[in-house]
């Protein structure tokens, strides 16, 4: 399965602006699985968002994961077939940061969804920094994850090693693929920088340059997801003990 994951080297807050200028980048028919990040929809309405995000599907002929938008108070996504079909949606369940002193609430988190008998899992930003959002998930074949890395940090460099660490641990941890989509590092959001951490964790890499990939300057990088591969290493780690 190919993942597309988008970097926008800037974020408007009007949301329609940000999916006019996505739909500009990605191209058509790369890929199966197409990753936007955190906020693409800025705080346009429920149905503005919804149908933005089934055209864009509709568009490339891939499933979109839409990043996410304010709906009222909760930061909430949704997930489109090609066919233009609700998958599933997905709230955040950590409001972090900016958001707590703008009143934004924790959501529910989502179900997932299945795509080529495959499990997938939508984390927003900062619930994949909380193993809890994945404990009691088993059989999990990737977790995507649209993020909005603002940073306290001088530069970008201390936030994106964090994040890379923090979803090659996870993709270690839980034995699936992490795949994260953010916004450039010189996007702000509300006056913070952001880091640019797009990437793909991958626990079974074939050299040890393989944990993390991730170009920090592309607008969109396309990643393979080994699912064979992957069901190989289960065997090996259950074979090994690690796994009950």
């Amino acid at each position: 399965m190919k993942i597309l994951l988008v970097q926008p080297p800037h974020w408007s807050p009007d949301g329609h602006a940000n999916f006019d200028a996505i739909e500009q980048i990605v191209p058509t028919g790369a890929g199966e699985v197409l990753l936007l990040p955190e906020l693409a929809g800025s705080s346009m309405s429920r149905p503005d968002y919804l149908s933005r995000v089934r055209s864009l599907a509709e568009g490339t002929g891939m499933t979109v994961v839409g990043g996410s938008h304010y709906d009222g108070a909760v930061n909430r996504g949704a997930v489109f077939d090609a066919g233009g079909n609700l998958l599933s949606e997905y709230d955040k369940v950590h409001p972090y940061g900016v958001e707590l002193a703008s009143g934004v609430v924790p959501g529910r988190p989502g179900p997932g969804f299945e795509l080529h008998g495959r499990r997938l899992l939508v984390l927003l930003c900062a619930d994949l920094w909380y193993s809890a959002s994945l404990a009691g998930r088993d059989g999990l074949d990737a977790v995507l994850v649209p993020a909005m890395s603002v940073t306290r940090w001088d530069g970008p460099a201390p936030a994106r090693e964090l994040w890379q660490h923090m979803s090659v641990a996870r993709a270690y941890e839980f034995m699936t693929y992490v795949a994260v989509s953010d916004w450039h590092h010189e996007t702000t959001y509300h006056g913070h920088p952001c880091a640019g951490v797009t990437g793909l964790a991958n626990p079974c890499p074939r050299t040890r340059s393989g944990f993390f990939t991730g170009p920090p300057e592309l607008p969109v990088s396309a990643h393979d997801l080994d699912f064979a591969r992957l069901d190989a290493f289960r065997r090996d780690r259950a074979d090994r003990g690690f796994v009950r």
